[in-house]
């Protein structure tokens, strides 16, 4: 109720916590009117039909970083393949050249590491505005058929977009396409290739991928939740609340809510519902759902063909936390029969 009630619970100014210095992140950090108009900039360049039409490309992407390491028996997974495949992705999506995709990926995970840090933060958000804006600006000069070139002509709230409106707006795109996909890709892995019996049952019935995705999505979000800030009185199971107070969005406790999910703490291919709130709720749903959905079927797909015996080895290391309520596991060990 709370997240569908923007004139009670507000987005605005910064729906991360510590509040950085930045301009709002269009759409996340806004509340309607202005939300509708920055939405449809990302509801643009993710449609209905961009799974489709990613699916190829992505599935290619994925096969090149699996034969890069099929023949050397153990790799640290999340290196090697949940943290490219989904940067490749985003960059591809708004027309990034493959050779500048490296250097953005790494500017965008040094500044998300630093969201913790309102001083660091800065001085690596300077650090990726150099390499994104460069980007569209160029585009400026020498538009091309892509979503970058569309940005760069593009008026919003009745004016043309400017430098830092394109440093939030990449962030936008890097921190939910890229960022959070990680996170997801390497939490899926976990679950599944910790369990032989659930790589079998997969194996046995492709169809039942989907469920074994909502279910990692479910028990373990990229992101914990976001805040709101109240405008008004209100009171919600007893507790009062002022106007101007932040209020926690947890959505990993919803996602273990012992009255919605009979043994929360559990991984669970039975469950009656597999609703969750990993990907938000009401006007701020992630608008690249649909995305990164198809990112881990194809991962866990290509993985599940490759290798017969891929399974996580060592001790899983705690996840890390990352700032703005991200957390993400800092490596994962897996190790396999090569491959020739």
């Amino acid at each position: 109720k709370a997240m569908a009630d923007y004139r009670t619970f507000s987005s605005a100014p910064q729906a991360l916590r510590p509040m950085l210095p930045r301009k709002p992140i269009p759409a996340l950090d806004m509340d309607p009117p202005q939300h509708r108009e920055w939405r449809k900039i990302f509801n643009a360049a993710v449609t209905p039909e961009t799974p489709a039409a990613v699916e190829p490309w992505l599935r290619a992407d994925v096969r090149r970083h699996i034969d890069r390491i099929k023949s050397w028996g153990a790799c640290d997974i999340m290196k090697e393949l949940a943290e490219p495949v989904p940067a490749e992705t985003v960059c591809h999506l708004v027309g990034v050249d493959e050779d500048r995709a490296p250097a953005i990926q790494h500017a965008a995970i040094a500044m998300f590491e630093a969201q913790g840090d309102p001083d660091l933060f800065a001085e690596r958000q300077e650090a990726f505005a150099r390499v994104t804006v460069t980007e569209v600006l160029e585009r400026r000069q020498r538009p091309r058929d892509d979503f970058l070139s569309a940005i760069a002509r593009m008026e919003v709230e009745g004016r043309l977009l400017d430098d830092n409106d394109f440093v939030v707006l990449m962030a936008a795109f890097l921190g939910a396409g890229h960022h959070s996909t990680t996170s997801a890709i390497g939490s899926l892995i976990r679950e599944v290739f910790s369990r032989p019996d659930l790589v079998a049952l997969l194996r046995r019935e492709p169809d039942k991928i989907e469920i074994a995705i909502e279910e990692a999505l479910r028990l373990r979000p990229p992101f914990l939740g976001f805040f709101r800030r109240t405008r008004r009185d209100v009171e919600v199971s007893g507790v009062p609340m002022q106007p101007g107070q932040d209020v926690y969005m947890g959505w990993a406790a919803a996602n273990r809510d012992p009255e919605a999910f009979a043994c929360p703490e559990a991984f669970r291919m039975d469950r009656e519902s597999y609703r969750h709130f990993s990907f938000g709720f009401g006007i701020h749903i992630c608008p690249g759902a649909p995305l990164a959905r198809l990112e881990l079927r194809v991962v866990l797909e290509e993985l599940l063909a490759t290798f017969p015996d891929l399974r996580v080895v060592g001790p899983v290391p705690d996840y890390k936390f990352g700032g703005g309520d991200y957390n993400c596991l800092p490596h994962l060990n897996v190790a396999y029969t090569p491959v020739a």
